[in-house]
């Protein structure tokens, strides 16, 4: 492997795990109504933290994981998230390998669907709630990204926008119809708005790989969960975690996932 490939991992996962701090950030501070502006401060003694504790993963490992003020330790989460964040990119750079404008187009949508996805599911895994404030910005962004490839000259005509607008269409009215009709008691509105980012993004017929890995993710955890008797059939469900994931990997590899089913209807 040359030596500059490897500085470009590098430079890669050192890009994703900045990112995950910001996410760090927001994760705590969205749920709270707090500004994103400020420096952080540790939760425990509120001291504000210094430059040399900011790093990510580097400042964990340095401050084995305490408080260099109160000496309390410091959540696992935190670097988790960093990490989590750091290897997503790269592997989504490993993925793509971009080398033209359209493919590092797309890789931005990637990277910026990761970075969504991961304060969408943490945020609802603790919080069971999905930000307008998330939501509306990623479905803006995810429409010019689709105007920007057709510019481009992706697919010919404006697929990419067409597919994003169907795609919205698809995964969001279902939802929106399911929370109208049982007056949210089997869906939250929530998660109707998390479509339309979602299904901009996978577009069309990528949005029904989201919605079936979805589904089959969220039945699995959920059985899982009331044969060990931690939730009941009345109980919540965050389903925003699975749309995220189903939309990620809806987003790399639909149209491969498509072609495969094809394959063996056709078989």
């Amino acid at each position: 492997m040359e030596i500059m490939q490897i500085l470009t991992f590098i430079l890669v996962f050192i890009f994703g795990s900045v990112i995950g701090s910001f996410l760090n950030v927001l994760i705590l501070r969205l749920p709270e109504d707090k500004s994103l502006k400020g420096r952080s401060v540790c939760p425990n003694c509120q001291n504000q933290l210094g430059f040399w504790q900011l790093w990510p993963i580097v400042s964990f490992i340095f401050l084995a994981g305490k408080c260099a003020h109160c000496g309390k330790k410091i959540s696992w989460r935190y670097p988790a998230i960093e990490i989590i964040c750091a290897l997503a990119f790269l592997f989504a750079w490993l993925q793509i390998r971009p080398e033209g404008l359209a493919e590092y187009l797309f890789l931005a949508e990637v990277w910026f669907f990761v970075a969504f996805a991961i304060a969408v599911f943490v945020i609802d895994l603790e919080h069971y709630l999905i930000f307008d404030s998330l939501v509306f910005p990623a479905l803006g962004f995810f429409l010019l990204v689709n105007l920007g490839l057709d510019l481009l000259g992706q697919g010919g005509g404006f697929k990419h926008s067409l597919g994003g607008i169907y795609g919205m269409m698809a995964g969001a009215l279902p939802f929106y119809l399911i929370w109208r009709f049982s007056k949210g008691r089997l869906m939250g509105l929530g998660d109707a708005k998390l479509m339309l980012p979602l299904g901009a993004a996978a577009g069309w017929p990528g949005v029904l790989v989201l919605l079936f890995i979805a589904v089959f993710l969220g039945s699995l955890v959920g059985i899982g969960l009331l044969g060990a008797g931690k939730k009941t059939l009345k109980s919540p469900l965050p389903f925003g975690c699975f749309l995220v994931i189903g939309g990620f990997l809806a987003l790399l590899y639909g149209e491969k996932i498509i072609r495969w089913y094809l394959s063996l209807l056709g078989g």
